[in-house]
């Protein structure tokens, strides 16, 4: 069963508890973030990360991600989610560049099996074990 958890302009962000995966997605809105108003919305989804912690994976859904992590943030936000990741996160890639490449430079730097995919359903199937 599939509950929301966190819904904001930018994010929302829910819990798979059959799966035991936290999955978020992120909104066209975020092409209207700041730094001021990113943080808030990571703050949101690391306390949904350690609610869960133990879970089994992550599936992120960044197809509408625009906001672009610069390399300082970058590295708050990898503080944030120290201690809290799952083994595996899929990552269903955002169509901007600059704001994919900037989300994988984020992630490189936590400790998880990461894996980026074109669609939901490529990435699903990972977390699931259905793919390598």
């Amino acid at each position: 069963m599939v509950e929301l958890e966190y819904k904001s302009e930018f994010l929302e962000v829910s819990y798979d508890s059959e799966n035991s995966w936290v999955i978020s997605r992120w909104t066209p809105n975020t092409r209207h973030l700041t730094i001021d108003r990113y943080k808030p919305e990571v703050v949101a989804l690391r306390q949904i990360f350690v609610d869960h912690h133990s879970f089994a994976g992550s599936l992120s859904l960044t197809q509408d991600f625009h906001f672009v992590i610069d390399p300082i943030l970058q590295q708050w936000v990898v503080q944030q989610f120290t201690d809290y990741m799952p083994p595996k996160s899929a990552v269903v890639v955002a169509a901007e560049f600059v704001s994919q490449l900037s989300i994988e430079q984020t992630v490189q730097d936590l400790d998880t099996a990461v894996k980026y995919f074109a669609s939901q359903s490529e990435a699903e199937d990972w977390l699931l074990g259905k793919a390598s």
